[in-house]
């Protein structure tokens, strides 16, 4: 069932840096079982360690780009991959994710804009990755001990109970996949909005009574306003 995140897991355990799964992995990882397909691996790394991943991930002969997209009214526009060739790009510090692809990637179609050095177009080639050939690396905040989930609204989650372990591979609490993916523009956009709903449902039923408070109170600290999910956390 854990094929992709198994290949993933041996390849990254000797990468030197703490690492998760997050994602719609983490979720499955959590409750031990497939809830849908899947478009890609989540990674999620922390800050500090950035420069280190990619240099790993560059070293296995892996390609490292920054995606950049354009989103208009919650649909994703234009879009188009740049390069990350040495960890001595300035652009760096300042990504919030790269994306890691071998060369022979069965799952996408990269070529280079004619006359362009550092922009590349791409096709997704399929729905589902069925091979371990891409991998998206998230990169997340901690301090003093806590994986930071929203720095403005401090709130955070101790490290031991942010990060879990399913038979030895690393996963973020389902507390915090949820908390992630009940943001607004999740719920409503119109790429995520199939996938977010079939997490949360499968999900949410099974948070502890502990995990599932913590993210009622993240959610209401975060969205003063109102979140349809805490409504629904609360009924359960």
């Amino acid at each position: 069932m854990f094929r992709l995140i198994e290949e993933c897991h041996d390849l990254l355990k000797n990468c030197g840096v703490s690492y998760a799964f997050c994602g719609g992995y983490a979720l499955e990882l959590f409750l031990n079982r497939k809830i849908r397909p899947h478009s890609d691996i989540d990674i999620s790394i922390f800050d500090e360690d950035r420069k280190s991943i990619i240099k790993f991930m560059l070293s296995k002969g892996w390609n490292v780009y920054e995606h950049k997209a354009e989103w208009i009214n919650n649909k994703k526009g234009y879009s188009y991959l740049r390069p990350v060739l040495t960890t001595d790009d300035a652009n760096i510090t300042h990504l919030h994710s790269v994306w890691a692809i071998k060369p022979d990637c069965s799952f996408f179609k990269i070529e280079q804009k004619p006359g362009e050095e550092s922009i590349y177009h791409y096709e997704i080639l399929n729905k589902e990755q069925m091979h371990f050939d891409f991998l998206e690396i998230i990169f997340n905040k901690r301090q003093d001990g806590l994986f930071v989930c929203n720095k403005d609204k401090n709130i955070s989650r101790e490290i031991d109970k942010a990060i879990l372990f399913n038979e030895g591979i690393p996963y973020l609490a389902p507390e915090l996949m949820l908390f992630i993916i009940s943001n607004p523009v999740y719920i409503e956009s119109e790429f995520h909005r199939e996938k977010n709903h079939i997490d949360f449902n499968s999900a949410a039923p099974f948070l502890p009574a502990e995990n599932k408070d913590w993210l009622i109170n993240a959610l209401e600290t975060a969205y003063p306003e109102g979140n349809k999910r805490i409504g629904e956390l609360k009924a359960m």
